[in-house]
């Protein structure tokens, strides 16, 4: 490791643990993190100019001498917004540099390929800024989460029958949106919130139980699309020869068995409904449900083979998952060739509030750490 890669380690390193901490005088970051008074000096004047900290001199209550100069972290010193597109709603969220939500809007729209859908997607950008009261100086961008195959890179959807929206680009969805501006697979963008979440997992694949199934592969922290830009849609992994049919047009796709609407469809498409009365303990709906579970191991059994890394249960069905993971477990149990406790690598999703809006709305957060803690090393090396 070369002294730029140490300066910038530590930059980062002080930077998390002023998040971590909240407040903190330098005497004490330097006793927590064995670093040099001049080094933890230097970035947290830097972090300090750069509006990332606050400083003020506090009374340690006794006479005479210095007192203290403590630093304080700020959540907000830049937000970013996420949308969520899905066929029937459109969620907005404000979220600060913690991945906190400030601000959420929810509004029921039918999502249409037209120029009005998309001028009120500025409307809503602009009605969050509003009600959230945002500076729009600490804005860094917005995020849009679409369903489909998303080239992140080349900002357009390459396959998106799910909505209509294939060959649809970032720009065509932020036409009206006067900020910098992403186009991510709403899926990834979900992951993406459980990773951030989880900063001791580096690898995963997450699996989204929304209205259609996906997932999303990570590698080192990112998120690994694939060279046809479809890596990680479990919905297409066929798990019955001549089963359901899929809306890809195969039979036996996953999706058809473990989508989110194959629950809440029983309960008037609320899904909340589904597992109230699950747990009230319904006899049709537990026989739905235990197909469902039998289905969803097999899935997760193959993608434990393929991967071997730690799998997330996520999407609208995720945040319920917790009451069931002792079903789902012993069934990935009995599948396991080599033994191995399910328990240690099966998890229901963390973020359980707005993780395609969080999720997306944290690439830029991503970004500006990334550039902001970065760039200031190479301008102090200089």
């Amino acid at each position: 490791m070369n002294i730029f890669d140490v300066k910038h380690n530590n930059r980062k390193t002080i930077y998390f643990y002023m998040r971590e901490h909240g407040r903190a005088t330098r005497q004490k970051i330097s006793f927590d993190l064995r670093l040099s008074i001049p080094t933890v000096t230097q970035n947290l004047e830097y972090l300090t100019e750069q509006g990332l900290l606050t400083s003020e001199i506090i009374s340690d209550g006794r006479p005479g001498g210095r007192n203290p100069l403590a630093y304080t972290y700020i959540s907000d010193a830049r937000v970013a917004i996420g949308i969520d597109i899905t066929k029937h709603h459109v969620k907005t969220v404000v979220v600060d540099l913690d991945g906190n939500i400030i601000k959420y809007v929810y509004r029921r729209r039918i999502y249409e390929r037209k120029d009005a859908y998309f001028r009120q997607l500025g409307a809503d950008v602009e009605e969050i800024i509003g009600h959230a009261n945002l500076d729009r100086n600490k804005v860094l961008g917005v995020s849009i989460a679409v369903p489909g195959i998303v080239d992140h890179k080349r900002g357009y959807v390459v396959d998106g029958r799910v909505i209509n929206n294939t060959g649809l680009t970032c720009n065509d969805f932020a036409k009206y949106i006067p900020f910098p501006a992403k186009l991510i697979h709403d899926s990834d963008a979900s992951g993406f919130s459980e990773v951030w979440k989880n900063p001791d997992m580096h690898n995963a694949f997450y699996i989204s139980l929304c209205n259609t199934v996906g997932g999303s592969v990570f590698i080192n922290d990112n998120v690994y699309l694939g060279d046809g830009l479809f890596s990680g849609e479990l919905g297409h992994l066929r798990i019955h020869q001549n089963g359901k049919q899929c809306y890809c047009g195969q039979k036996g796709c996953l999706d058809p068995y473990c989508n989110a609407e194959v629950l809440s469809n029983l309960t008037g498409g609320e899904l909340h409904q589904f597992f109230e009365k699950l747990q009230q303990g319904d006899s049709e709906l537990k026989k739905i449900w235990t197909h469902y579970l039998d289905n969803l191991a097999i899935a997760i059994s193959d993608i434990r083979m393929l991967f071997g890394c730690p799998i997330i249960i996520g999407g609208y069905v995720g945040p319920y998952m917790k009451d069931y993971m002792d079903e789902l477990w012993l069934r990935l149990d009995e599948m396991s060739p080599f033994g191995e406790r399910a328990s240690h690598f099966v998890f229901p999703c963390v973020n359980k509030s707005e993780s395609v809006a969080t999720g997306a709305a944290l690439y830029f957060v991503e970004d500006f750490l990334n550039h902001s803690l970065a760039l200031a090393e190479k301008n102090h090396s200089r």
